[in-house]
């Protein structure tokens, strides 16, 4: 058995880990530590039962922090071995992150998590400029290493999604209990440990050229569409061949690989989900532009930032309220 991992870099990882994109930035994550290990589960007291009843999009979430921890132990010279291990007697148990040996950490390596600790969610209006085929590509194949399907939505696959955001925005909008609980982690002052801020949210009813982005204003008010497709971006859809608990980490683990290969790009990203929060829309995602092969998952917009300025940064949990021994009963 490998010997000799300090606290202090299970720290380090569990640190890059909360700087994981999550929906309403609720970091659904707790975390237990072996003697050459992390254990990963998902936090069920940050549930939002009205827009993820299901827990599918908390679980992409902590899917995206998995990433993200094993991005920085391979920068702090660690091999490891990841183990997801769904299981229906201890649901919220779900993956364990064995570290196998060391190593020197290579430039890409370090590279890609220092891209994960600068990486912030944009949800401004992009530059009009393409992104090149070539990092599309590069986009795409950072996805599907981790064994999720990414395909670059254009035409009416564009279309098709296009429309899913906008309906998904009307249902949402008509629905009190959503805007009530969007209202508990969204608009919130600078400063706070999770959710969203107000500076950091697009402004009410913005609609990106034929992307309807999520409101989020107390009220619902009509869309307004400002700049064009261009501005919106590109749109980059992960999907599953299968639709369970494996299956939406691994969704989660191929967000986090495409945001942080994008950042390395100098690319602004921004994940998009309300169209798959809502049964109708995610079904007609699913047989419109899958053609009902495969289940899809998530998509995120990308595009060239208009301004050096970064995006308002969200606040994150801190290390030790997430991290606790393996053995700690309190730990669940």
């Amino acid at each position: 058995m490998y010997e000799g991992v300090d606290r202090d870099v299970l720290e380090a990882a569990v640190a890059l880990a909360t700087r994981a994109p999550s929906l309403f930035n609720v970091q659904p994550w707790q975390w237990q530590a072996g003697a050459n290990s992390l254990h990963l589960l998902l936090d069920r007291s940050r549930g939002l039962t009205v827009t993820d009843p299901a827990f599918r999009e908390l679980t992409i979430s902590c899917g995206a922090a998995l990433h993200h921890a094993v991005v920085a132990l391979h920068a702090l010279g660690r091999q490891v071995r990841v183990h997801l291990w769904p299981d229906p007697a201890a649901p919220d148990r779900l993956a364990a992150i064995d570290v196998v040996g060391s190593a020197d950490p290579s430039q890409a390596e370090l590279a890609l998590a220092g891209a994960a600790g600068r990486r912030r969610t944009d949800r401004r209006q992009y530059a009009p400029d393409a992104v090149p085929g070539r990092i599309l590509d590069d986009l795409v194949l950072a996805g599907e290493e981790v064994g999720a399907k990414v395909m670059v939505a254009e035409g009416d696959d564009r279309y098709a999604l296009a429309r899913a955001f906008a309906k998904a925005a009307a249902l949402h909008g008509a629905r009190e209990d959503y805007r009530a609980e969007l209202a508990a982690w969204t608009g919130l002052s600078e400063g706070m440990a999770a959710g969203v801020s107000a500076a950091a949210a697009p402004r009410p009813g913005a609609q990106y050229g034929d992307i309807v982005l999520r409101d989020f204003g107390r009220v619902a008010i009509a869309h307004e569409e400002t700049g064009s497709a261009q501005n919106a971006g590109c749109i980059l859809m992960v999907s599953t061949s299968a639709d369970d608990t494996v299956a939406h980490l691994i969704a989660g683990e191929a967000i986090s690989a495409v945001l942080c290969t994008a950042e390395l790009e100098g690319l602004a990203g921004s994940p998009l989900s309300e169209a798959f929060e809502i049964e109708q829309t995610r079904n007609a995602i699913r047989h419109e532009v899958l053609a009902d092969a495969g289940y899809p998952q998530l998509a995120l917009r990308i595009g060239w930032p208009t301004t050096a300025r970064g995006p308002s940064p969200t606040g994150r949990r801190q290390v030790h309220e997430l991290l606790h021994d393996l053995l700690d009963d309190h730990a669940d």
